[in-house]
C-alpha cells in the first residue's frame, strides 16, 4: 500500500491574516509573518500558531514583518483579536507613515515636552513646599522634647 505524501504547507499558511478596523471602516488588510504590538502592559509578539487571546492596546508602534521587510504603523489604543493564524484590531487612531504630518508631530513633541519642563518646575516647587512644611512640623514638635510634660518630669 502506498502512502500518499504529504503537500508542503503553501507559504500563506504560515502566515498571519492581520487586520486593522477603526471608527471608518478596514483600515489594513495584509498578511503577515509576525506582528508585534505595543499592549498596556509591554509588547505582544505573534507568529502564526499562537494561541487566543486578546489584549489591550495601549499608544504605540504596530510592527509588520513580511518576507523579510518590516512596516511600522502608529496606534493609538483599542483592542486585538488574536486567533490561531489571524490578528485584528480595532482602535480608534491607526496611521500609516505618509498619513502622519511630521511638521505637527514635531511641533506637538516641543509643545509638550516646554509644557513638561515648567509642570516640572511647578512640580518641584510643590515637593519642595511638602519637604519644606514637613521640616516646619518635625522643628516645632521637636522643641517640645524640652518641655517637662515630655521629658517625663513632673
Amino acid at each position: 500500500m502506498k502512502m500518499a505524501m504529504q503537500q508542503p504547507d503553501v507559504i500563506n499558511d504560515k502566515k498571519i491574516d492581520l487586520t486593522i478596523i477603526t471608527p471608518r471602516g478596514v483600515k489594513f488588510v495584509e498578511k503577515a509573518d509576525m506582528v508585534i504590538m505595543r499592549c498596556i502592559d509591554g509588547d505582544l509578539g505573534v507568529l502564526p500558531g499562537h494561541a487566543p487571546v486578546s489584549a489591550v492596546l495601549g499608544d504605540g508602534i504596530l510592527r509588520i514583518f513580511n518576507n523579510g521587510i518590516e512596516k511600522k504603523l502608529a496606534v493609538f489604543g483599542g483592542i486585538a483579536k488574536i486567533a490561531n493564524k489571524s490578528v485584528k484590531i480595532f482602535s480608534t487612531i491607526a496611521q500609516r507613515p505618509e498619513e502622519i504630518d511630521r511638521e505637527r508631530a514635531e511641533r506637538d513633541r516641543q509643545e509638550a515636552e516646554a509644557a513638561m519642563r515648567e509642570e516640572s518646575e511647578e512640580i518641584r516647587i510643590q515637593s519642595l513646599q511638602v519637604l519644606l512644611r514637613r521640616s516646619l512640623v518635625r522643628i516645632e514638635v521637636s522643641l517640645h522634647l524640652e518641655e517637662d510634660e515630655y521629658s517625663g518630669e513632673e
